[in-house]
Parts: C-alpha cells; structure tokens; sequence
C-alpha cells in the first residue's frame, strides 16, 4: 500500500480543521448552559432541602421551583449533549495529530 501523498495530508488537515472550526466550537455554548443549569439546580435543591419554605407561598418562590425543575429537567440533556460534544473534540484532535 502506497503511503498517503503530502497534498492529500494536508487536504485531510484542512478539513478537519474545519469540521472542528464549523462544528464544534459554535457548539461550546453548550459547555456553558449545562454548568447554568447544574449551578441553578444545585442551588434550589440546597435550598429547598435546607431552608424549607418561610411564610407564605409567593409569586417569586413559584417562580424559582418552576426555574429549578426546568434547570433539572435540563441537566440530564445538557450532560448528554456536552458529552457527545467533548467525545467529538478530542477524536478530531486526535485525527489532527496523526
């Protein structure tokens, strides 16, 4: 089998290079959104198990468990998505080293 000519490498690299520019690096906001939702959860179940609820039910407090359920809801999709989207970035950055 033939060795891979040095045009043809340097076509593979460039498309890689773009698939990651043109993929995964619009995709990082992903990162950031499930450490939102993770901190947001976090917060109203430190907070709901450790404070409990003073005085009277309020707008604002039905407000907050409906932020905190959606944020839990949200952890379990974020944590797949964030992980397919690492996964992804480190198999292109190894097929960039090659």
């Amino acid at each position: 089998m033939q060795k891979p000519s040095d045009q043809w490498k340097k076509q593979r690299r460039a498309a890689l290079e773009r698939a990651r520019r043109n993929m995964i690096e619009p995709l990082e906001v992903v990162h950031l959104a499930l450490l939102g939702a993770s901190a947001l959860y976090l917060a109203g179940f430190l907070r709901l198990n450790l404070f409990g609820q003073n005085g009277e039910f309020s707008l604002a407090y039905g407000t907050f468990i409906l932020l905190v359920a959606a944020a839990g809801l949200l952890v379990p999709v974020l944590t797949g998505s964030a992980l397919t989207l690492h996964l992804t970035d480190r198999r292109l950055g190894k097929l960039l080293s090659e």
